[in-house]
């Protein structure tokens, strides 16, 4: 049991230090009108196709009427567009205007820049390594996924 607790303190130190390290706290704060929230969102509604408003709470474990709200909030600035499913008018697919396109191009302009500087003084065997690592991480949580 102590080991479980040990384990569940150094999983929550290491998300500390990586969520500062990528600079999430402030990554679109200082230099953006959108939150990570938002640029997180924003980038999923551009990947995938017949993205809609549930599949966005599911996927992030968000509440739905946060989400909702959200997506209100992105609409009303032109960022984003709902169309009503062909087959089943209840269902809005969410997609990005010309307009989100060009602000989402923005932010990964910067999320790459962060990360270029981030890694800029590790050396390439290193940098590799370290991406190998976080490949192993995704697969084994994606492997136990709830």
């Amino acid at each position: 049991m102590d080991n479980i607790k040990e384990n569940i303190q150094k999983i929550k130190h290491f998300n500390r230090f990586y969520l500062r390290m990528m600079g999430l706290f402030s990554q679109y704060d200082d230099q953006s009108t959108y939150s990570a929230t938002e640029a997180m969102i924003l980038f999923e509604i551009h990947s995938v196709e017949k993205c809609t408003a549930s599949y966005l709470a599911d996927y992030f474990l968000l509440d739905k009427g946060y989400v909702s709200r959200l997506l209100k909030r992105l609409s009303k600035k032109g960022i984003i567009e709902k169309f009503p499913s062909t087959e089943d008018r209840r269902i809005q697919y969410l997609e990005m205007t010309d307009k989100g396109e060009g602000d989402l191009r923005a932010l990964s302009k910067y999320a790459n820049a962060n990360v270029e500087n981030m890694i800029a003084g590790i050396p390439g065997k290193e940098t590799d390594q370290l991406v190998q690592a976080m490949r192993q991480i995704e697969m084994i949580l994606k492997q136990h996924e709830h």
